[in-house]
């Protein structure tokens, strides 16, 4: 697997694949760490294309997000398709992260 990742506004910009499980967690997670070594001072996960994600899927971003929160790092995720954002909402993960619409959206909200 291959997570597509692109720059925007000084953003690193990671596409978060159509499913999100534990077949494939593990792998995307040690891609998203060899990705983000660099340590990037502002991530957006992009959820556009994203139908489905579980409890792994979840662990992985949250994981992830804390270790580039403790390295100063502002993080969003973007692009929630409904059926995503109910998977977020029920496991309270609203209140922890950034939610927004647009890329253009997280990059004013991060500042």
């Amino acid at each position: 697997m291959s997570i597509e990742t692109t720059t925007l506004h000084g953003a690193t910009v990671i596409m978060i694949p159509p499913r999100f499980d534990a077949n494939n967690a593990p792998g995307i997670e040690s891609e998203l760490k060899g990705i983000l070594t660099g340590k990037p001072g502002k991530v957006i996960f992009d959820f556009t294309n994203t139908d489905y994600i579980a409890s792994a899927g979840l662990r992985v971003i949250l994981s992830i997000t804390r270790d580039l929160m403790k390295g100063g790092a502002r993080v969003a995720l973007v692009e929630l398709r409904p059926t995503v954002l109910k998977v977020f909402e029920m496991a309270g993960f609203t209140s922890i992260f950034l939610i927004c619409v647009s890329r253009e959206d997280a990059i004013r909200k991060m500042g």
